[in-house]
C-alpha cells in the first residue's frame, strides 16, 4: 500500500494492448477503435486503491500499520497549483522560519522525529505549514466592475481521515487502544453522537488521524449553516472502510457529494466485497461443512471450490437464462467498479475530462453482445486491488479451526401444524384459483406478496402464531364449497376441463389437514394469544386451572404462553422470603388470563367491525366481479409481517450466578470464592472506567437462595417448548453458555424475541442487536458483549452483520433458520472467525428434515455462483426453487401425536428449574447500567453541538 502511495508506477494505457509488428519491433493496439499506435502511452497508477482482504483478517490492523509508517508525511501540492506557490517575505525570516519553510516544502516527516520539549521548532513548522491557493472559475465578460476573488486557500495536512459506518467507530477505537502504543498517534474522533464541532483550521494539523463516522462526514460537508474546516485541508490520505456503500454509476448520492468536496492525495476504498460478484472464495470457504472429527485443510478446499467454479462456467454455457442473468449482476459489479475508479480514486484515463484523452469505461470495460473484455478490466483490477493469496496469508497467521455442520431435527408438532398452513393456503389458492389471472398467487402481480408469504413460511420453521382460527375455518368452507360446485356442474371431477383427480385428493387432505389444526386445543390457544407455547411439569396443583392457556381441562404438562410464565416466575421469585412463594399464585392466574382472553375478545371485536366497514365501502366495486374472478380464498394472514409483540432489545432480569456457576446456593464459601475469582480477574487488565463499573454491578449482587426442597414450588420445571428449534437450542445454550459466548443469528426479529424471552425464564442474560437500533446502541451492544461477562448471549439480525463488525468473544455460532445468500451467511460467521478468536469456532445451522427449508438448503449447496446472482433477492427467482414451493406437499400428522400432549411438545433434554433462579430486584431497574457505551456518546444524539476549540 505505501509503495502504490508514494510511488506509483507508469502503466500502459489498459485501452492498448502490445503486439509484434510485422516490420519489426512492437506496436500498441486499441481493439475497440482499431487504431494502431507506435509509441506507447502511459498514466500514473493511482495513489492508493482497494483494499480488499479476506474477511476478518485484519483489514483495520493493515491500515493502522500504514498510517503509524507514514506519520508525519505531508501531501505534494497538485501540479496544477503548483505554479507561483513561493510567497516572498516582507522581510528577512528568522533562521528557525526559513528552516521550517524549507522542511515543510522538502516534505520531510518531521512530526516522528521532534520530541515534546522542542516547542519552538514544533511551533514554527506549524505555523509554517505548505499552502497552496486554487484560483476562482473563471467568469463571463462583463461591462460591469466585477470583484475579483482572491480564490480559495488550502493548506497541506498530514493527517489520515478514516471514514467508517456509524456501528463501526467503538470497533476502530477498540483496535486502535488494543494495538497502537499510548501516545503513538494524536486521534480526533468525529461521531454522528458527538455534542461538538469539528476543531479549527490551527488545530486540525495537531491529529494523525481523524476517525469519523459517514454521517457525520456527509452532515460536515454538505451543512447549509455552515462551512466544514475539513475543506480548509489537502489531506495525505482517506480510507473508507466499507467502501463498496459509497460507489454510484450515472448518479450521485450524498456520501459521493461529501467526499467530492474534500482534498486528499491518497485514497482507498476497504472492503472484502468490493462488489457482490468479487466475493474471494471464503465466502465458500467459511459456509463449508465440516465432517465431524476434521478440520479441511484451507488450501485444499480452496482448489476444489476454484475447480467446482470454473466446472460451473462451461454448465451455464448452454443455461440462456443463467446466462442473462449472470451478465446482468456482471453489469452492476462493472458499473460499481467503474464508479470508485472514476470518481473516487481518479484513476487515468477513465478519469480524464472530455478533450484530454477521455476513456469510456463503458466503452472499453463492459460487456457487449455478452463478450467480455478481460484483458482492460485485468489492468484495472491489477493496478487497484490489494489482496493477499490464502496461502502467503497462513504462512504467517494461523486463525483457529471452524467448524460447520448442519443440525437435521425432527419437527415438533406445532411446527407441521405451521408449515402445513402455510402449504393448505397455497393449496387450496392454486386449485381454487384454477392458477390463472391475478387471484393466483403465483401470478407475477402478486410477486411482493408472494415474496412476504415466502418470508413468513420460512420464519415458520422457527415458530409461528400468524394464522387464526376463523382464518382455517374459511379456507376449509371455500375449499368444500369449490369442491360441491365442481362435483354439481354435470361433469365428473376427473374429466377435462374441471377437477383434476389431483386437485380433487389434495384439496381433500387439505381440508383434513385443516381439521386437525382446529382440533388441536393448544394450537387454538397459540394462535390466539400470540404466544410462545411452554409445557410446565408439577406446577402447583391449585393454580394449574387459573393459568392453564388451553380453556378446557388442563393438560399434563400443563400449556402456558411464556408471557404467563413470566409473570408466574416473577411473583414466586419476588416472594422467596415470604412463609409460602406460592401464597396468591392461583388468584393472580386467575385475574391475568382473564384480562388476556377479554383484550383478545376487544380486538376480534374491533376487527370484525373493521371488516364490516371494509366490505360496506367495496360493495359496489365487489358486485362488478364475475363470478369467477371471487372463488379464490383468501391468505391475507400468510402474506402479512407478523406482528411484534415484544421489542426489548436487553434482557431485564439478572440470573442468580448460582445456577451458571452451578455452586450451592446455601453455601457461603462458594460464593465467596466465586466472587474473589472475579474479583481476581477484573484486576489482571486494567479496564477503562466504564468497563470497571459495568463488571463491578455483575459482581455485587451474592446469589439468592433456592427454593426449599420440601415446597412444591422446587419441582416445578420447564419441560420443553413447542419449537423443535427453541428446544434444541435452549439445550445447547444450557450446556455452553458457562463456558462460552454464543452468537444466534436470525431473520426475523419475532424469532429473536422468542429466543429472549425463553432466555429470560432460564435467567440468562442476553443482547438483541437488530436494524432498528441507533448507531450508539448498536456500538454498546458490540462493546458490551466482546469485554465483560454479564451478557452471554448475542442475538443478532443475519442481514445486519456485513459490515464488518468484530465479535471475537463469540466461539459458538447458531443460524436458527439456513440462510439463502451464501454471501451473507459467510460475512455471519467470519464475525467471529477472525483475527483475535482464541477458540475453535463453531457454526450450527439448524433444519427441519424433509421440509421445504430442508430441500432449500440442499438446492443451495447446488447451485452456481451465477444462479446465486440470479436469485440473489429471492429464492423465487430460482425456477428450481419456486417450483418446490409449488409442488410442496403436506407434512404428515401421526395420530398419536393429536392425542398425546407429551408428544406435541419439543422436549427439553433435562427440565429445567422454573423458580428461584433469577435475581431479585432487576425487574424496574435500569437495564442499561451494565452497558458499555463509547465515551460521550449516550444520550447526545440530538443535542445542540459546541465549539471547541
Amino acid at each position: 500500500m505505501i509503495k502504490r502511495e508514494a510511488e506509483p508506477i507508469q502503466a500502459l494505457d489498459p485501452r492498448l494492448e502490445e503486439i509484434d509488428c510485422p516490420v519489426g519491433g512492437k506496436s500498441f493496439y486499441d481493439g475497440t477503435t482499431g487504431l494502431l499506435f507506435r509509441h506507447p502511452r502511459h498514466y500514473d497508477e493511482a495513489r492508493g486503491g482497494i483494499l480488499a482482504e479476506t474477511m476478518g483478517l485484519g483489514k483495520t490492523l493493515i491500515c493502522l500499520a500504514v498510517v503509524l509508517a507514514t506519520k508525519g508525511h505531508w501531501p505534494q501540492i497538485p501540479p496544477e497549483y503548483s505554479v507561483n506557490q513561493h510567497s516572498t517575505r516582507s522581510e528577512v525570516g528568522s533562521l528557525v522560519q526559513m528552516a521550517a519553510v524549507a522542511a515543510n516544502r522538502e516534505r520531510i516527516p518531521w512530526k516522528g522525529y521532534l520530541s515534546q520539549d522542542l516547542d519552538r521548532c514544533r511551533t514554527a513548522l506549524e505555523q509554517n505549514a505548505i499552502t497552496y491557493i486554487i484560483p476562482p472559475p473563471e467568469t463571463r465578460r462583463s461591462r460591469r466592475p466585477t470583484t475579483v476573488s482572491p480564490g480559495k486557500t488550502i493548506r497541506t495536512c498530514a493527517a489520515t481521515l478514516i471514514v467508517v459506518p456509524p456501528n463501526l467507530i467503538s470497533h476502530w477505537k477498540a483496535e486502535i487502544e488494543a494495538h497502537v502504543e499510548k501516545d503513538a498517534l494524536n486521534i480526533l474522533y468525529l461521531d454522528d453522537g458527538e455534542a461538538i464541532w469539528t476543531p479549527s483550521t490551527s488545530n486540525l494539523l495537531l491529529y494523525d488521524i481523524i476517525l469519523m463516522s459517514k454521517t457525520r462526514l456527509v452532515e460536515e460537508m454538505l451543512s447549509c449553516s455552515f462551512n466544514s474546516p475539513l475543506e480548509d485541508f489537502h489531506f495525505l490520505r482517506i480510507i473508507v472502510d466499507e467502501g463498496h456503500n459509497f460507489s454510484t454509476f450515472g448518479r450521485t448520492n450524498n456520501a459521493v457529494s461529501a467526499l467530492a468536496k474534500l482534498h486528499v492525495e491518497r485514497r482507498w476504498i476497504v472492503s472484502g466485497t468490493p462488489s457482490a460478484g468479487l466475493l474471494g472464495v471464503e465466502a465458500s470457504t467459511a459456509i463449508q461443512e465440516t465432517l465431524e472429527g476434521t478440520v479441511d485443510n484451507d488450501s485444499r478446499l480452496i482448489r476444489d471450490i476454484l475447480e467446482d467454479r470454473r466446472s460451473s462456467g462451461f454448465e451455464i454455457a448452454s443455461n440462456i437464462n443463467v446466462r442473462k442473468s449472470a451478465l446482468q449482476q456482471e453489469l452492476k459489479d462493472l458499473e460499481k467498479l467503474g464508479s470508485i475508479s472514476m470518481d473516487f480514486l481518479n484513476l487515468k484515463p477513465w478519469s480524464n475530462k472530455r478533450g484530454n484523452d477521455a476513456a469510456s469505461w463503458k466503452q472499453y470495460i463492459m460487456p457487449a453482445d455478452g463478450k467480455r473484455k478481460p484483458k482492460s478490466l485485468a489492468s484495472v483490477l491489477e493496478s487497484l486491488v490489494v489482496r493477499h493469496r490464502i496461502e502467503d496469508i497462513e504462512k504467517d497467521i494461523k486463525l483457529p479451526p471452524l467448524h460447520n455442520r448442519t443440525v437435521y431435527l425432527e419437527p415438533a408438532w406445532h411446527d407441521k401444524l405451521s408449515l402445513n398452513l402455510f402449504i393448505l393456503n397455497l393449496a387450496v389458492n392454486a386449485v381454487t384459483s384454477e392458477r390463472v389471472d391475478q387471484d393466483y398467487m403465483f401470478n407475477f402481480k402478486n410477486r411482493a406478496s408472494l415474496n412476504q408469504l415466502v418470508t413468513n413460511l420460512r420464519h415458520s420453521g422457527f415458530y409461528w402464531t400468524g394464522f387464526t382460527k376463523d382464518e382455517v375455518t374459511k379456507s376449509i368452507d371455500v375449499s368444500r364449497k369449490y369442491m360441491e360446485h365442481k362435483m354439481l356442474s354435470g361433469k365428473s371431477e376427473h374429466e377435462s376441463g374441471e377437477l383434476r383427480e389431483g386437485d380433487f385428493n389434495f384439496l381433500l387432505r387439505a381440508i383434513q389437514v385443516g381439521e386437525n389444526i382446529l382440533a388441536t386445543p393448544s394450537w387454538v390457544a397459540f394462535s390466539a394469544a400470540h404466544e410462545l407455547g411452554l409445557y410446565i411439569e408439577d406446577f402447583p396443583d391449585d393454580a394449574r386451572e387459573a393459568w392453564s392457556l388451553c380453556q378446557d381441562e388442563p393438560s399434563y404438562p400443563l400449556i402456558m404462553g411464556a408471557s404467563q410464565v413470566t409473570r408466574a416466575q416473577h411473583h414466586v421469585d419476588t416472594h422467596l422470603y415470604a412463609s409460602d412463594p406460592a401464597s396468591g399464585l392461583a388468584a393472580l392466574g386467575k385475574s391475568t388470563m382473564e384480562k388476556l382472553w377479554q383484550s383478545l375478545q376487544s380486538e376480534i371485536s374491533k376487527s370484525e367491525e373493521q371488516l364490516d366497514h371494509d366490505h360496506h365501502e367495496r360493495s359496489p366495486m365487489i358486485k362488478k366481479r364475475s363470478p369467477q374472478k371471487s372463488k379464490s380464498v383468501l391468505i391475507s394472514t400468510s402474506i402479512q409481517k407478523p406482528v411484534t409483540m415484544n421489542k426489548r432489545t436487553i434482557s431485564r432480569v439478572k440470573a442468580n450466578s448460582s445456577t451458571r456457576k452451578h455452586s450451592t446456593p446455601n453455601s457461603n464459601e462458594a460464593m465467596l470464592k466465586d466472587k474473589n475469582n472475579a474479583a481476581e480477574e477484573q484486576k489482571k487488565v486494567s479496564k477503562p472506567p466504564a468497563l470497571k463499573s459495568a463488571m463491578k454491578s455483575a459482581l455485587k449482587k451474592p446469589p439468592v437462595d433456592s427454593i426449599d426442597s420440601s415446597s412444591v414450588l422446587s419441582k416445578t420445571r420447564l419441560s420443553g417448548t413447542a419449537s423443535a428449534k427453541l428446544s434444541y437450542l435452549l439445550d445447547r445454550v444450557i450446556s455452553l453458555h458457562a463456558s462460552e459466548k454464543i452468537l444466534i443469528f436470525y431473520e426475523g426479529d419475532n424469532i429473536a424475541y422468542y429466543v429472549a424471552q425463553a432466555l429470560e425464564l432460564l435467567g440468562i442474560q442476553y443482547l438483541i442487536y437488530t436494524g432498528s437500533l441507533s448507531a450508539e446502541r448498536k456500538s454498546a451492544y458490540i462493546a458490551t458483549f466482546n469485554a465483560i461477562e454479564t451478557f452471554r448471549i448475542l442475538l443478532m439480525d443475519v442481514h445486519q452483520a456485513a459490515h464488518g463488525l468484530h465479535i471475537a468473544a463469540a466461539s459458538r455460532v447458531f443460524f436458527v433458520n439456513p440462510v439463502w445468500q451464501p454471501a451473507v451467511e459467510a460475512q455471519a460467521i467470519k464475525r467471529a472467525h477472525r483475527i483475535g478468536q482464541t477458540k475453535p469456532v463453531y457454526v450450527e445451522t439448524l433444519v427441519l428434515k424433509d421440509t421445504l427449508e430442508d430441500q432449500m438448503l440442499k438446492r443451495r449447496k447446488n447451485m452456481t455462483v451465477q444462479e446465486h446472482h440470479k436469485a440473489e433477492k429471492s429464492l423465487l427467482d430460482d425456477d428450481v426453487m419456486a417450483q418446490l414451493i409449488k409442488d410442496a406437499d403436506f407434512i404428515a400428522l401421526l395420530p398419536e401425536e393429536m392425542k398425546d400432549v407429551r408428544k406435541q411438545m419439543a422436549p427439553l433434554k433435562e427440565p429445567q428449574r422454573l423458580f428461584g433462579r433469577v435475581a431479585v430486584g432487576m425487574e424496574g431497574g435500569d437495564p442499561d447500567k451494565d452497558l458499555i457505551f463509547p465515551e460521550g456518546m449516550k444520550g447526545l444524539k440530538g443535542r445542540k453541538r459546541k465549539r471547541v476549540a
